[in-house]
């Protein structure tokens, strides 16, 4: 094994073949001399001196004037030259706990394109190249251990310049991430192998199917030391050193700080594919937001639920909620982003299959949004109590609720007022909430600015809106007999219509399936006027409206309740009320109130 203790000065270095198998120990020039030993049974071996990027070596050093610090063998075999470094190849040493591990036969008979990575020969022609490289080219590429090339890795493209990237192909799905430190010494034998702790802040990692960029961001002047560590995507063992670089920033590039990533790489993830995504609307590492607000669609192989993060240095975990809202349908997933902040966001996305509820969500991407110009003001922001499908999707789809006007989960009226109309070919027993997070300065409930009409199996929901602002739109539906009501779809409405909407009647339980009111289309009627009523209502034999005095309302050839109804002067209600059946009792269908002179509304 390696001779630690002589390598730190601490007992005397072994160098002959004899002492060295007596010990047990040696250091490379022990090695060397013992590969020396071993090839004089007919095998042409040469001893080699040069630099290694091993234990001493501070990367990114000139070694110009440094005298070569290593030893290691070249051999002649078919009448070819091969390079091999016993001491390397026997293992490497823990330097944090001075113990000596893990056999690595990478070094033995190693291709000199991958073995000058590592070793620069004094003497040129050891370097075996068709091509030779100069000390300088050595000095500056990027180091690889024996994991960079056993794990099939490429080197795409090294870059410095203030910023710093570097891109690795591989063959086979493959997890990374990296460590960017203070210009360090980096010691090939004194290197962990796994990585503890990271600060994906100073930059940007992304995994595509074949390469993975890794685009660095110093967050000062100077030299920062850079490892990259990888893991076969399948693997359980921990991410391993693959390879290092060092990065010079003269001119740090000056932006706002880069939310942590705690799942390691932005973009679509390795593993998107086999979650259900198969692509995204967004490709950049880098998503540029305009006006405040961010669209992502995800399409999907299969019906799948979907979960959102999102995080900002600056931003509450309860502000961040009110900043999402999630649609699903079976074949698309859609989130909408709300960014009340400057600076870089991470939106992660989280899948599940949407009819495994016992199977935990994965992290399938993870994107990095920067706000730099309009920000969206807090209440603008979405209603807190949204729930995880918003507008039509997979789950109203199945309860048989299909054919929406608005298909989409944000809807903006710039009148105050808006229907919402889609099919119930279930004939399901629906209720629908209107609600605002801030206080409204209506007199009335927020239920009366909902109005909701059954005629067949089509439902039109009627919306005014009291005041500017985001409410939720809340649709329920009770899909067995008895059983309590299920949300179906949660809309955002967004008014931006500075005139208070005039609120709807307030409708009782007789007002159902088949009933449509025609006039007056408002609850609030002027005092001492005469109001058209017109009505449909099936099965009815008599149709009156209750003030200070009766009103019969008469029925034409279309079906419909007809007449005019003085609406009195001090009245506080008129009752809209019929007759079913034989029976003479009367039941209220809905009340409409006065507008009293003392009183504005």
């Amino acid at each position: 094994e390696y001779d630690v203790s002589g390598f730190l000065g601490r007992s005397e270095k072994l160098s002959s073949p004899e002492e060295v198998i007596a010990a047990g120990r040696g250091v490379c020039c022990s090695y060397s001399n013992l590969c020396m030993e071993m090839c004089e049974v007919g095998i042409e071996c040469q001893e080699v001196p040069g630099h290694s990027k091993g234990i001493g070596y501070r990367q990114g050093q000139s070694l110009k004037h440094v005298k070569s610090d290593h030893l290691w063998n070249a051999v002649l075999l078919g009448g070819q030259w091969f390079l091999l470094d016993a001491c390397w190849g026997a293992g490497r040493v823990d330097m944090e706990h001075e113990s000596f591990v893990k056999f690595d036969d990478f070094y033995f008979l190693t291709d000199p394109e991958e073995f000058i990575d590592s070793h620069f020969p004094d003497e040129e022609k050891w370097q075996l190249l068709d091509t030779p490289i100069s000390l300088e080219e050595f000095e500056r590429r990027v180091f690889k251990t024996s994991a960079f090339f056993s794990m099939g890795l490429r080197l795409i493209r090294p870059h410095h310049n203030g910023e710093a990237s570097v891109s690795l192909g591989f063959s086979k799905p493959t997890t990374f991430t990296y460590e960017i430190t203070q210009h360090q010494d980096l010691l090939h034998c004194g290197a962990s192998e796994q990585k503890e702790s990271i600060n994906s802040s100073f930059g940007i990692l992304t995994v595509s199917h074949r390469s993975m960029k890794l685009q660095l961001l110093p967050p000062a002047s100077g030299m920062y030391d850079v490892k990259v560590f990888a893991r076969p995507e399948a693997a359980a063992t921990p991410l391993v050193w693959v390879c290092s670089f060092t990065v010079e920033c003269p001119t740090p590039r000056a932006m706002e700080e880069i939310p942590e990533n705690p799942f390691l790489s932005w973009g679509l993830q390795p593993v998107a594919g086999s979650l259900g995504v198969t692509s995204g609307s967004q490709s950049s590492e880098v998503a540029e937001v305009d006006e405040g607000v961010f669209d992502l669609v995800l399409k999907t192989s299969r019906p799948l639920m979907m979960l959102c993060e999102l995080v900002h240095p600056e931003m509450d975990a309860a502000i961040a909620k009110r900043c999402l809202a999630t649609q699903i349908k079976p074949d698309t997933l859609t989130c909408h982003v709300l960014c009340p902040l400057h600076g870089f966001y991470r939106l992660s996305v989280f899948v599940r299959d949407y009819e495994k509820t016992e199977v935990k969500f994965q992290n399938t991407a993870n994107f990095l949004l920067h706000c730099r110009g309009k920000v969206v003001s807090p209440h603008e922001l979405f209603p807190p109590n949204l729930g995880s499908a918003c507008g039509p999707g997979t789950r109203t789809s199945e309860a048989g609720l299909s054919k929406f006007s608005h298909t989409t989960a944000v809807v903006i009226t710039q009148q105050g007022k808006c229907n919402i109309t889609f099919h119930n070919h279930r004939d399901l027993e629906l209720h629908t909430v209107l609600s605002k997070e801030e206080n409204i300065s209506a007199a009335f409930p927020l239920s009366r600015y909902l109005f909701c009409t059954y005629t067949d199996t089509k439902v039109t929901v009627s919306i005014s809106l009291p005041d500017t602002g985001v409410y939720r739109l809340g649709l329920y539906a009770r899909i067995t007999p008895g059983g309590d009501f299920n949300p179906m779809c949660d809309f955002i409405l967004r008014n931006i219509c500075d005139q208070p909407g005039i609120p709807f009647p307030c409708v009782y339980s007789a007002w159902s399936k088949g009933c449509v009111l025609f006039e007056p289309r408002v609850g609030l009627l002027e005092p001492a006027s005469w109001v058209r009523f017109r009505v449909r209502v099936p099965g009815t034999q008599r149709v009156s409206v209750v003030g200070e005095t009766r009103t019969e309302l008469k029925l034409n050839k279309s079906r419909i309740w007809e007449g005019d109804v003085f609406s009195g002067n001090a009245l506080q209600v008129l009752k809209l009320a019929v007759s079913l059946g034989d029976s003479s009792d009367m039941a209220v269908l809905m009340t409409f109130d006065i507008k009293q002179q003392d009183k504005e509304v």
